[in-house]
């Protein structure tokens, strides 16, 4: 029996009215629908206007030959963002094991809905615009629309391969490596590395038939994703549990704090052992090189505003990434520690140190920036304060309105949500980002660079020996929201 469109639908409008907190999601939902519509409209200006702007920076070239020195990059972002971002389209795919459905009729079910992601429509609303526009200035050619499926068609390949990397962290790190050593090999030690892959792009576009060779590249990564998730689709499956060393389980010199310290433990025991925090972590770590993006770019020295949304970033990575999900990293057993006797205001506090501490890891990893100068480090030392005494506390905060449970080590499960992206939780990120830029921007457009440096860093140095009050109020958020986050976390009990 195989599943229509119409009761796909369905299915996936029930899971979302019954999941907890479904109006707060509907409301991020219209949100980022929203923006989605913007970018949409953005990058389809782009894609009519490519031609014209090409064709008036390089004269002299072939606007398609212009495009392909820079499609490496775009796969190389799309790929990363993928990988921390796309979710697999997955509406409790192990209850129609018990239905007269076939598996592979689930599993190209998922696959195919996996085609409808919003980056697979990026090249296609980017590049149809402009392939239009440069067939009716140049002329209609074969060769210009297959160089065109060819880019969709790697776009596909890229969709699938997310399917089977996060099977394999290694193998994730293993092509992040790759990506920035090409990148740095590139920039810094002038291997020409784009050349090569441009030219490869450019024989697609004189030669079509090298299209061939992409299509069976796509079918190769079609099957052996259809097999993979084929062989997972078990009941079963996660039920055996292989033996592994227990680390992390000492870490005496915590015993001192007390139940805070208890705590404490536990999350970085977390950290240690659960997959899915170590993924966490490995993206704060990777905002540490956000700031090359910004640092080394003339442009945005002269205007330093901008460079606080870099110094938040760099600062600032593993507490935005680790705390949003405060406190669903504890949804499994969030109702035995409710049931303890435990202060609510210790369990906060343990959040708020290991946050903290990780901004002054940050800071200390940052300091390399000194080398793009005083001012730069000044910016990222500011922003470490702000995030240490205030961002912090604001992370918090933001957890209160987070009953979105968490399903720990689901990375291993192929029918999972491997990465938790939570839209509300992106939208409280926003004033994270915004609020010290506009403090900055003020006290830097009134008087001047210094005085926003320091009016930044006031905000964190203030609100650090205010935590206790702060955290106290924070407190009353979290007892007021108690009852309700033990509802939402035990309704998809695991």
């Amino acid at each position: 029996m195989p599943i229509t469109v119409k009761q796909s639908f369905s299915l996936s409008k029930k899971k979302f009215f019954r999941a907890p907190q479904w109006e707060l999601k509907l409301a991020a939902r219209i949100f980022i629908g929203f923006l989605i519509l913007y970018f949409l409209v953005a990058f389809l200006a782009l894609g009519v206007a490519l031609f014209f702007i090409i064709r008036k920076i390089f004269p002299d070239q072939e606007p398609v030959s212009v495009v392909n020195q820079w499609i490496l990059y775009f796969f190389a972002i799309d790929f990363l963002s993928r990988y921390f971002i796309q979710n697999p389209p997955v509406t409790d795919v192990k209850s129609f094991l018990l239905q007269p459905i076939t598996k592979i009729q689930i599993v190209r079910r998922v696959m195919f809905r996996s085609l409808t992601s919003f980056f697979n429509f990026i090249p296609l609303i980017v590049l149809l615009p402009f392939c239009v526009v440069v067939s009716k200035e140049n002329g209609l050619t074969l060769n210009l629309w297959i160089w065109f499926l060819g880019i969709l068609t790697l776009s596909g390949v890229s969709n699938f391969l997310i399917f089977l990397i996060n099977k394999n962290r290694n193998v994730a790190l293993g092509i992040f490596v790759f990506i920035v050593g090409g990148y740095l090999s590139e920039t810094y030690l002038k291997s020409p590395i784009i050349p090569y892959v441009s030219s490869a792009f450019d024989k697609l576009y004189s030669q079509p038939l090298w299209v061939g060779l992409l299509l069976i590249l796509f079918s190769l990564i079609w099957y052996l994703t259809q097999q993979f998730l084929k062989s997972q689709l078990y009941l079963d499956k996660g039920l055996s549990k292989k033996k592994e060393r227990i680390i992390g389980s000492k870490l005496y010199f915590l015993d001192r704090w007390g139940v805070i310290g208890v705590l404490l433990k536990n999350d970085i025991r977390l950290i240690i052992r659960n997959i899915r925090a170590r993924q966490v972590v490995l993206m704060g770590f990777l905002f540490l090189f956000y700031g090359l993006i910004f640092f080394t770019q003339d442009i945005y020295k002269e205007n330093p505003t901008t460079l606080i949304f870099a110094g938040i970033f760099v600062t600032g990575g593993f507490m935005t990434t680790f705390g949003q999900y405060v406190p669903a990293w504890d949804s499994e057993y969030y109702s035995l520690l409710m049931g303890q006797n435990l202060p609510y205001i210790d369990y906060l506090k343990s959040k708020l140190y290991l946050l903290m501490f990780s901004v002054v890891v940050c800071s200390i990893l940052s300091l390399p920036y000194l080398y793009f100068g005083k001012n730069t480090m000044l910016i990222i030392l500011a922003s470490g304060v702000f995030n240490f005494g205030f961002g912090s506390l604001l992370n918090l905060f933001s957890g209160a309105y987070n009953a979105t449970p968490m399903r720990l080590n689901v990375k291993a499960k192929a029918f999972e949500n491997t990465q938790g992206f939570n839209i509300t939780q992106m939208l409280f990120a926003l004033p994270k980002l915004v609020l010290p830029v506009i403090i900055f921007y003020i006290f830097n457009l009134l008087i001047d660079f210094n005085a926003g440096i320091i009016a930044l860093s006031m905000v964190g140095v203030l609100a650090f020996f205010m935590k206790n009050y702060l955290l106290r109020q924070v407190e009353k958020i979290y007892q007021a929201k108690k009852y309700e986050t033990l509802a939402a976390f035990n309704k998809n009990k695991i």
